[in-house]
């Protein structure tokens, strides 16, 4: 097979996983979550001034703090990747979020117990690496680009963590 091809099948890969990441926060499916990050993983955001170490860190904090969240829809769009090696890429993703209910631990929106309501734009920055044949997060930086507080209305129809109704 080319360089070409192996390098498409890469990008379309590297393209899943950060749907699959988007995919795991809007339904609040964390073990699915945990199968996007290596271990040691690195996620951050120095302008909301949230910093982990590893990836079971991150999840953690994700599960406690969306547990009070109405709705939380993370969508991803115009991936921009660049496979640097066999094994390591490079991603740029823009990010929509919109985030509704009570904080349930001190965050970027305040201290436990407040009310949040969040219409956010933003860029993902990421390293990814390649490991027994599967793309994983090694590094996830988040930038904020505009967050618009008080914007989110509508009624919720399906509570969180979402699954497929029968």
């Amino acid at each position: 097979m080319s360089d070409l091809a192996v390098h498409s099948q890469d990008r379309n890969a590297i393209e899943q996983l950060i749907y699959c990441y988007s995919d795991a926060v809007t339904r609040a499916d964390y073990a699915q979550m945990a199968t996007v990050f290596a271990e040691d993983a690195v996620w951050e955001s120095p302008i909301l001034e949230m910093h982990f170490e590893t990836a079971r860190e991150f999840i953690d904090f994700q599960a406690d703090g969306s547990s009070a969240l109405d709705v939380l829809i993370q969508t991803a769009s115009n991936p921009v990747i660049e496979v640097l090696a066999d094994d390591r890429a490079t991603a740029r993703t823009n990010i929509r979020e919109i985030i509704r209910g009570t904080s349930t631990n001190d965050g970027p929106y305040g201290p436990t117990g407040t009310a949040i309501n969040v219409d956010q734009y933003g860029v993902y920055f990421d390293e990814i690496s390649k490991f027994a044949e599967l793309w994983k997060f090694t590094r996830r930086t988040f930038v904020p680009i505009l967050i618009a507080q008080g914007t989110i209305a509508g009624d919720i129809v399906t509570t969180r963590p979402i699954t497929r109704l029968v």
